[in-house]
């Protein structure tokens, strides 16, 4: 998910009213924010394939159901390893909510054969930097080193995967991060509201639940816990394990057979069941909170990663979102209308959804909201003029492949592809897809997912502080 940022609450009230008075001590103007002026939009330009595939990929299943991925990548000095596992938001019980993040944030930290101060200094003396982390359907643990560090790489990251020890010190540390990533829900306007709009859209499914969890799930968490679903998801028919960079690879993946053939075979895990309930028609939900300014979540439901609609989405995503030009992230903060703006696409499977998030004044929100509502609105029956659409679809397009020679981001979009069931071929597919739109088709995906739209308003409840 995507960084929500926290704004104003009694905890930070002088510096929230400073920016408050800076944001708002200026005249608005005449007119709603988008119909000013865009900043000149650049000529379009013939559209090429951007996507390298690199060398092929050698791909084996082990006899515990690893999947294991080697490319050979001799641009540069550099090694990747990732391993990926379906877990996080998807599979989880209310009861797990945030677990899955505390196992990937405290997994690495010392195993069975290295305490945590020997951990450290291995990877230091690799030259090796580890980094873990779960979503709402999968987690991620990768390795980068050089290409002198790939045996040790391989050998410490089959070690953490296998034999981790999960110290007490790593698991109060994890546990206590996602507690105040958690409490932010309750204390924070911004991300309290854009909690109620999850519960509102995915009512019924995990997806209502915040990828980073609960807190009644996270304060009770206790290290059995953690340990209970890491032997759960840490098994073979769980486990994609990919390496990408400058070595040999027929080596790398005998040293991945050997180093992986002994984790318990298993299945991967199953989603609970749930019973999807899609808004029936235009959902406004208001709450008052004791904070100082008044939040807006509105949005959309929006496809999912999986879905072919999905390229045309991300022209929409990058449109709204654009920082020097979106009549919402940019004009909204330049009318001083509101502060805070953001939007939030996540990459979800199926159906996913797409919300404006933001912070106003009482007296500033209605003109805010309006915005908001009438620029999505206007996605589902106007096109985007010429020079828009020349801007947005390169942007789409150079973001989606920004530093793809990485070793580190190929592997780990190797492991994602297939953790989650694509075909290493979706990001060639997806560029034909994306490549092939026009205005009219992203109007028309608009029309068909743009159906009912959910609005949370978060109101203050301190007097004389509402309109």
């Amino acid at each position: 998910m995507s960084h929500i940022p926290k704004p104003l609450d009694s905890k930070g009230l002088p510096r929230l009213l400073l920016i408050l008075a800076v944001a708002f001590a200026f005249p608005s103007g005449r007119g709603m924010a988008q119909e000013r002026q865009l900043p000149e939009t650049m000529p379009e330009r013939a559209r090429v394939p951007m996507y390298d595939p690199g060398q092929p990929i050698e791909r084996k299943v082990l006899k515990n159901g690893v999947r294991l991925l080697v490319q050979e990548q001799r641009t540069s000095e550099k090694v990747a390893g990732v391993v990926a596992l379906r877990m996080g938001t998807r599979y989880e019980t209310e009861d797990e909510s945030g677990v899955s993040q505390i196992v990937m944030r405290s997994l690495a930290a010392g195993t069975t054969r290295r305490n945590p101060a020997q951990m450290q200094l291995e990877l230091l003396a690799a030259n090796a930097t580890i980094e873990s982390s779960a979503g709402p359907d999968m987690g991620q643990m990768s390795i980068a080193t050089t290409r002198e560090g790939t045996s040790k790489a391989i050998d410490l990251l089959a070690d953490i995967v296998q034999n981790p020890s999960f110290p007490d010190t790593a698991f109060e540390s994890a546990r206590s991060y996602y507690l105040g990533k958690a409490s932010d829900e309750m204390e924070a306007p911004i991300p309290s509201t854009y909690a109620i709009f999850l519960r509102t859209v995915y009512r019924g499914t995990p997806f209502e639940r915040p990828a980073y969890g609960r807190l009644h799930s996270i304060s009770e968490c206790r290290r059995s816990d953690v340990m209970a679903l890491y032997r759960k998801l840490f098994v073979g028919g769980n486990l994609t394990v990919a390496f990408v960079g400058n070595f040999d690879g027929k080596k790398v993946m005998a040293d991945l057979e050997k180093s992986f053939a002994t984790l318990p075979p298993g299945p991967p895990p199953t989603p609970p069941k749930a019973i999807e309930a899609p808004l029936a028609s235009d959902t406004t939900v208001t709450e008052e909170r004791p904070f100082f300014a008044q939040s807006l979540a509105y949005g959309y439901p929006a496809p999912g990663y999986d879905d072919p609609d999905y390229p045309a989405f991300l022209v929409i995503d990058s449109y709204l979102r654009s920082g020097d030009r979106s009549p919402i992230a940019y004009w909204l903060p330049e009318r001083h209308l509101a502060t805070g703006v953001g939007v939030l696409y996540p990459r979800y499977p199926g159906r996913s959804s797409i919300a404006v998030y933001l912070g106003a004044l009482p007296t500033k929100w209605k003109a805010a909201r309006d915005t908001v509502a009438n620029v999505m609105g206007r996605l589902k029956t106007d096109q985007l003029d010429k020079g828009e659409w020349g801007v947005q679809i390169r942007r789409v397009q150079t973001g989606y492949f920004h530093d793809q020679t990485s070793p580190l981001i190929r592997a780990r979009d190797m492991s994602r592809y297939e953790t989650q069931g694509l075909s290493q071929d979706y990001p060639k597919e997806f560029e034909t897809r994306l490549l092939k739109l026009t205005p009219e088709d992203v109007r028309a995906a608009a029309g068909r997912w743009f159906t009912h739209s959910c609005e949370v308003t978060l109101i203050p409840t301190q007097s004389g502080s509402r309109p």
